[in-house]
């Protein structure tokens, strides 16, 4: 059994991990890992306080870096949520596998970004740059400011959300381990974060087979028919094909990236998709 510890982050700590994830949550994105580099290397400074040795945060830093999506200022809500657990890991080894973690994060990330995205992006942040080109349009300066108090309230919100699941956390995480539920929790989470990856590959995945046969007056489309039999069948074809050479054939990301743009530009050149 691992010793027990006694470690918790500053507020130092807490504000660089915030900042570090301000700023470039959005610098790394891409279709592979999504947003985990942003936020794996938000977490470095608290992790780096809760593992002095390079060794044991190794494990910790390869779990943050599987794929990760979500809003940018209601993601603080996972963000503390992490940080606590994480803590809690670090300090009592046995609370709780890391694996927790990972799935704690990809089955709130989904209802996460549902929020963040309906309410500070599609409703504040629309309404304000809406109504800060107005002014601007009319020639006031106002329409800066306006701005930039929108900017400041989202950021409150990610800050506010942090410090709160992160303080708040701890002690939920706590009353979970103590009254028996986690396992029912990490099952939960699972699924959620399975249903999650199942609809981002359902929305990113598409492939249309544009060949085409006139009869006459009529028109027979091969994807239509492809349709009638199973929807979407083509698109999760591809991404079963791209599963087992990844997983299986250990193909890199970058060859498969690169044979599907020569692939695409080729089929689209001769009318196949």
């Amino acid at each position: 059994m691992d010793e027990k510890k006694n470690v918790s982050l500053s507020k130092r700590d807490v504000n660089k991990v915030i900042a570090r994830w301000y700023i470039t949550t959005e610098m790394s994105l891409n279709f592979e890992r999504m947003q985990s580099i942003a936020f794996t290397y938000a977490l470095i400074p608290a992790l780096k306080k809760l593992y002095p040795n390079k060794e044991d945060m190794i494990p910790v830093l390869q779990r943050h870096m599987e794929l990760f999506n979500t809003n940018a200022t209601a993601g603080g809500l996972i963000l503390g949520t992490t940080w606590a657990m994480e803590e809690e890991i670090a300090n009592d080894p046995d609370s709780m596998p890391g694996q927790a973690v990972v799935a704690v994060k990809t089955g709130l990330m989904g209802p996460v970004a549902a929020f963040g995205d309906s309410f500070s992006a599609g409703t504040l942040t629309t309404l304000v740059i809406l109504a800060s080109c107005s002014l601007a349009q009319q020639g006031s300066i106002a329409g800066f400011f306006l701005l930039l108090l929108g900017t400041l309230i989202t950021l409150f919100e990610l800050i506010f959300t942090t410090k709160l699941t992160y303080t708040k956390g701890r002690s939920a995480i706590k009353d979970i381990m103590s009254s028996k539920l986690m396992n029912d929790v990490i099952e939960g989470a699972n699924i959620l974060g399975m249903g999650m990856m199942g609809a981002l590959s359902a929305s990113m995945v598409t492939l249309n087979i544009a060949l085409q046969a006139n009869f006459g007056e009529s028109v027979l489309s091969v994807q239509d028919k492809i349709d009638a039999i199973m929807p979407g069948i083509l698109s999760l074809g591809v991404l079963m094909i791209y599963y087992y050479l990844i997983s299986k054939k250990h193909v890199s990301v970058a060859k498969l990236v690169i044979a599907t743009l020569v692939f695409g530009v080729v089929t689209a050149a001769i009318g196949l998709f």
